[in-house]
């Protein structure tokens, strides 16, 4: 391997041909966190590692793994942010000395681990990196092409790169044929492998090089019992059964994963996350054994694969994810990060927070929200603790053009009606949720909910509505052919139906 030492260019240089640094610190995203050199590995790799520190992705650090210590050479700090690179390698000391190397050639810059047996297309959508590095060796090489084809496969735009040893001929023509852009040969020189990467990354970026994550709709009241949970349980089994209507391919119920395996799609996700948790579980009848906190504990090893099968399923197809009675306090950063991995598992995620009493909970969880729904009743006592709900909300940065306000329990024959309360709290009012409070608990006391076909109950009738919203706003290619053969006297029954008394 080569020592050859990386040599800063002089200023003129540097007008003249931006050095690989300033390519990397201006193709940051501004989203990440500063990041600091790190020392050099143990002999052998842990299974999946980041390479570097910040509080966002202090979560994929294995548990009771100590930090790595700062390079002592402190010459080789790059200020500012970086892009973030992924290393798949066979692990062992092969793996470790390509690791060292392409810490030299990268001079600490951000880099991703993982080993070949891990769920690498998983960790390409959890990080985005700009690209993949690949080891090819001959003990590797079948798992080398198939990791290669298949993120050719399924990321075309994001680049691939081989890196091993040209000496190994067979490794060099096996990169080759499965379309990597380049070879880097770690037998060569330091500087030619940063002609390489400065090269990668003074090209434009690729198309669609971010992946988008499933929307997240947050329910949330200022006081307890106002049915948060109720209205997230029917939300969720609804919203399933209109995600994973056979009519739309990506609504099909089964989908092949890389191995081929046949697996059931994942439409919904429910997350229980208020205090005291456990009811969504109970009016569902799911029970389920892995909680949050053991998602937010394991999400390392939680891939597609183990989300559908640990996960609590309905039997309409909802998963449920519950918070402990008695909840144990999780990172900021394991929170953040398990919940943008689960968005790339599911197709829409239901979090029910109700009267959350955890600020730190609601700034983990509400900035990622795509819509926060408030729940609020026809009480003055209601409205004033939604209104002190709303000044947190805005102490913690949430930003208010994603509120909307639901009233429950709306009774039209109280005079403070439900756009009086909008008008007092200044938020766009999106639904009535009908008094209900009887026939909700007959169905509910039965171990049900109301089914969605049960059409001329005003209570599912509201739900509806919040489903097409749903459906409107974040999956128009399911909510397109419904909203088309609806006929004008359909349209005309649903209007009666939702003013009937």
């Amino acid at each position: 391997m080569s020592k050859e030492p990386f040599v800063s260019p002089t200023p003129a240089d540097r007008t003249a041909t931006p050095s690989l640094e300033d390519l990397l610190a201006a193709r940051a995203p501004a989203s990440l966190p500063q990041v600091a050199p790190l020392g050099k590995p143990p002999p052998d790799l842990p299974a999946s590692a980041p390479l570097y520190g910040g509080a966002a992705h202090a979560g994929a650090a294995h548990a009771g793994e100590a930090p790595a210590p700062p390079a002592a050479d402190s010459g080789s700090d790059l200020s500012g942010l970086r892009v973030p690179l992924l290393l798949v390698h066979a692990g062992f000391s092969e793996g470790a000395l390509i690791h060292t190397w392409m810490q030299h050639v990268m001079k600490g810059s951000s880099l991703y681990l993982a080993r070949f047996q891990e769920a690498v297309t998983d960790l390409v959508l959890d990080h985005q990196p700009y690209a993949v590095l690949i080891q090819f060796d001959p003990c590797c090489i079948d798992a080398a092409v198939a990791l290669s084809a298949q993120l050719q496969q399924h990321y075309p735009q994001i680049p691939r790169l081989a890196i091993g040893r040209t000496r190994h001929a067979q490794c060099v023509l096996a990169a080759l044929r499965t379309g990597v852009q380049d070879f880097l040969d770690i037998d060569g020189s330091v500087d030619t492998a940063q002609q390489v990467v400065r090269h990668l990354l003074s090209s434009p970026p690729s198309a669609g090089l971010h992946i988008s994550r499933a929307p997240q709709t947050a329910i949330i009241s200022a006081r307890a019992g106002l049915g948060c949970s109720l209205l997230a349980a029917h939300l969720g089994t609804h919203l399933q059964a209109r995600l994973q209507q056979p009519a739309h391919p990506a609504g099909d119920a089964l989908s092949t994963d890389a191995k081929g395996v046949t697996q059931e799609a994942l439409a919904s996700l429910l997350i229980e996350l208020g205090h005291p948790g456990g009811d969504c579980a109970i009016y569902l009848d799911t029970p389920g054994e892995f909680g949050f906190a053991d998602a937010v504990h394991q999400q390392r090893r939680l891939d597609r694969r183990m989300a559908q099968s640990a996960i609590a399923r309905h039997a309409s197809g909802l998963r449920l994810l519950t918070l402990a009675r008695a909840p144990h306090d999780c990172p900021s950063s394991e929170v953040q990060a398990l919940l943008n991995r689960l968005g790339h598992y599911f197709r829409h995620i239901v979090l029910d927070l109700g009267a959350c009493q955890s600020p730190q909970m609601l700034k983990d969880v509400l900035p990622s929200a795509s819509e926060i729904w408030v729940v609020c009743d026809q009480s003055v006592a209601s409205v004033v603790g939604t209104a002190e709900l709303l000044q947190q909300l805005q102490q913690l940065a949430v930003p208010r053009e994603r509120l909307r306000l639901i009233v429950g329990r709306h009774d039209r024959r109280l005079e403070l009606s439900a756009q009086q309360i909008a008008r007092q709290l200044q938020l766009p009012l999106l639904a009535q949720l009908p008094e209900r409070r009887r026939e909700l608990a007959e169905v509910v006391n039965q171990g049900l909910l109301f089914p969605a076909q049960r059409r001329r109950e005003p209570y599912v009738q509201a739900v509806a509505q919040l489903v097409d919203h749903l459906l409107a706003d974040h999956h128009p290619e399911t909510a397109q052919p419904r909203a088309a053969s609806a006929t004008p006297l359909a349209r005309l029954l649903q209007r009666l139906r939702n003013h009937a008394p």
